[in-house]
């Protein structure tokens, strides 16, 4: 769907079309689910994912990421990222940094509402990123990388946060990134707390 909601102008092409109703019946197929919440410790958990040049024109990787308070998604976010990655670990590296920035967030807004949060746990698929993340030494294969998205080695400095690897396929924010199997949407959506 965050392909089809960059087009500029309605429907050009039968393809385009076609994408369009495929969206409408799964919406029409889905109306039932909600995300439910459930009793527990209010703890913000994150997991982040990125393909590596997805993107057809410019050859941009797509960010993505779900957070979960309890068992339950509260924030999700897929995008284009806006520099051209050179490599899958640039790509996830860039992506945990941009996830990075909205578990501040919401770290803050728990913490206004009286539900002080802990070091939060970042689950990446990425071992390489995790490493890049960890490991402030200057690397001269990185030194092109924006400073900016340095800012995820200050938060683990800080211990602010831990990043942590998972499997990918237990990674959730799969679903945000690239195409999945059925199996694997439905996988994706039972762990973040969508249910019928």
């Amino acid at each position: 769907m965050s392909t089809e909601s960059e087009w500029r102008e309605p429907c050009q092409t039968k393809g385009e079309w076609e994408a369009v109703k495929w969206i409408l019946r799964y919406l029409r197929k889905t109306k039932e689910k909600c995300l439910c919440f459930s009793k527990g410790e209010l703890k913000v958990q994150g997991y982040v994912d990125a393909d590596f040049a997805g993107e057809i024109d410019y050859r941009r990787s797509t960010t993505g990421y779900i957070f979960t308070v309890g068992t339950t998604a509260v924030s999700w976010m897929s995008q284009i990222q806006k520099i051209v990655a050179l490599s899958t670990t640039e790509a996830e590296y860039v992506a945990v940094t941009e996830a990075s920035k909205e578990l501040i967030w919401l770290q803050g807004l728990l913490t206004e509402l009286g539900f002080i949060q802990e070091r939060t746990v970042l689950h990446s698929d990425s071992q390489s990123a995790i490493h890049l993340a960890k490991n402030s030494t200057f690397h001269s294969r990185t030194k092109h990388i924006d400073l900016r998205y340095h800012f995820i080695r200050s938060l683990l400095e800080n211990e602010v946060l831990m990043l942590r690897k998972i499997l990918g396929s237990k990674n959730p924010a799969d679903m945000l990134t690239k195409v999945v199997t059925t199996e694997k949407l439905r996988l994706c959506s039972t762990s973040i707390g969508l249910q019928e």
